[in-house]
């Protein structure tokens, strides 16, 4: 039984798509010849790929099954690829990155930069997500690497470096909590107006374990997947975010936000240089890897 990478292919842009025709569209070829190629696929292999639903269509268990072999199949086609340029002393290539929104200054303004210097022609493309999300993108090898706080743990992960950043409560110089004496706790929290990250970042998910342990629920009056939007919640509203020192550093600087220390265990969470494991990453990838381990290590230091 012979798979067809073409017919792969099909399934892959339809589910990706949302539905045959879309899948068509992004291919320009008629509808009824994807339809009538996945439909052929699965009479071969006697299982069903795609079923239907009101929104679309969406992979069978079996057709996850294809999916991930077309994954891990153009993944080692790169890397086949890139080592293979490796030999011919090219220094060109491209990495993709995936990290939280909170790592962008870091990384823009060492990594990159120094990387750019020195590997001039690689060209490098940056997903920002939540943490799920960065996770997401590396086991379906759409990315090289990922920066992500507090991942879960899990066999098919692997960290290059994991550095302990504690989450801070950050506020206005002006607000109550900035005189604070000593370390807060998260009670003293449970009274102020917070802005915090959705559920799908790992710095949500530590707060949450945080509350469940204290038996404290806080007051969240804004949810959002922006960093950005959450330094200003506390710059300009009055605000308390919860967030890591580092990724508002600049602002900290500045003197225009305050990081206030908060008490327990759970909330000593950790940056990571995450992949994926078993995957042979391009040479393009493993020269940014180095890099971004060495940044998260002088992080580490200056904590």
């Amino acid at each position: 039984m012979n798979l067809d990478d073409r017919w792969i292919a099909y399934l892959h842009e339809s589910v990706l798509a949302g539905s045959v025709r879309g899948a068509a569209d992004k291919l320009d070829i008629n509808a009824s010849a994807v339809s009538r190629q996945i439909a052929m696929m699965e009479r071969q292999l006697g299982v069903q790929l795609l079923e239907r639903h009101n929104k679309g269509v969406r992979a069978t268990e079996a057709g996850e099954l294809l999916l991930n072999y077309h994954h891990r199949r153009l993944a080692d086609q790169e890397d086949t690829v890139s080592q293979i340029a490796d030999l011919r002393s090219l220094k060109r290539g491209h990495v993709t990155l995936a990290l939280g929104e909170g790592f962008i200054g870091l990384v823009t303004s060492s990594s990159l930069r120094r990387f750019h210097r020195d590997y001039p022609q690689i060209s490098v493309s940056i997903e920002t997500a939540g943490t799920n999300g960065v996770v997401r993108m590396l086991f379906e090898d759409t990315v090289h690497i990922g920066l992500v706080y507090s991942p879960p743990r899990d066999a098919r992960l692997r960290s290059h470096v994991a550095v302990r950043q504690a989450v801070c409560a950050i506020v206005s110089p002006a607000h109550p909590l900035a005189r604070h004496e000593g370390v807060a706790t998260i009670r003293d929290l449970a009274s102020h107006s917070l802005g915090q990250l959705n559920q799908s970042f790992g710095i949500r998910q530590i707060v949450g374990n945080m509350e469940q342990q204290e038996g404290v629920r806080l007051t969240t009056m804004m949810t959002t997947s922006s960093i950005a939007a959450l330094k200003n919640f506390a710059e300009h509203c009055e605000g308390v975010t919860l967030l890591p020192a580092f990724t508002a550093a600049q602002e900290i600087a500045e003197g225009r936000l305050v990081a206030v220390p908060v008490e327990g265990q759970a909330l000593n969470g950790h940056a990571h240089v995450i992949s994926r494991t078993g995957r042979e990453l391009p040479t393009a990838s493993k020269n940014l890897l180095r890099y971004l381990i060495s940044d998260l290590q002088t992080l580490a230091r200056a904590g």
